[in-house]
């Protein structure tokens, strides 16, 4: 099979991280998608949501978003969530899929930060989607490979279907206007009507009970 994967914090999950994952997983005609929560993050802070918390967040957002699943591999770890690690580990485990590891535009520029981050291309394609204020440039470490792989996605589908690895698939999907520490902030400062314009309204609910990122 061949499967998309998102991970990220996701602290809370919104609109920003769903609706583009489901077009990547509708344009690259993916079997499966998942969403795969961080433990410890290794370039973010801490969580303000336990892990608990934000599998919770994913399980109900998945509600409307029935084709997803949740891959809960990085919160059994107790080690940074090197995506290097993540994949060989899932390869290693389930040799006969293809995997597609999706990252926007911000991580993409960062991508020399990350871990033994030149294994990847043999690990899994990645996939890119834009994201606003974010372009990757000719000094930036990342640049030779992004100009050696980069593919769109009908010509990915066309050409290299039957790789298992080492395409950097960039994406034309519709920018989301959402972030996770802007939604933070909305929720502290008791906007829940703005919030619903970001969030799943399942996912809004759970994030009031339980009197989540709130002052």
């Amino acid at each position: 099979m061949r499967i998309g994967i998102l991970g990220g914090t996701f602290d809370p999950v919104h609109y920003g991280h769903l609706r583009p994952a489901e077009a990547v997983r509708q344009q690259l005609q993916l079997d499966e998608l998942w969403l795969m929560p961080n433990r410890i993050p290794p370039h973010k802070a801490a969580t303000s949501a336990t892990s608990t918390q934000r599998l919770a967040m994913l399980a109900l957002a998945q509600q409307e978003f029935p084709a997803f699943s949740i891959c809960d591999i990085e919160l059994t770890r107790d080690a940074p969530s090197y995506s290097v690690i993540t994949l060989e580990q899932l390869i290693h485990a389930q040799p006969q899929h293809t995997f597609y590891f999706i990252m926007g535009t911000d991580s993409l520029v960062q991508l020399a930060t990350w871990h033994q981050w030149q294994q990847l291309f043999s690990l899994c394609h990645i996939v890119v989607c834009g994201r606003s204020g974010w372009q990757l440039t000719p000094d930036n470490p990342v640049w030779p490979q992004y100009q050696q792989r980069q593919l769109s996605a009908s010509n990915h589908l066309t050409q290299h279907t039957n790789l298992r690895a080492g395409d950097i698939i960039q994406m034309e999907i519709e920018l989301q206007p959402f972030a996770s520490t802007q939604l933070r902030q909305w929720l502290e400062q008791g906007q829940l009507q703005r919030c619903l314009t970001a969030v799943p309204a399942a996912v809004l609910d759970y994030i009031v009970a339980e009197q989540l990122y709130q002052s």
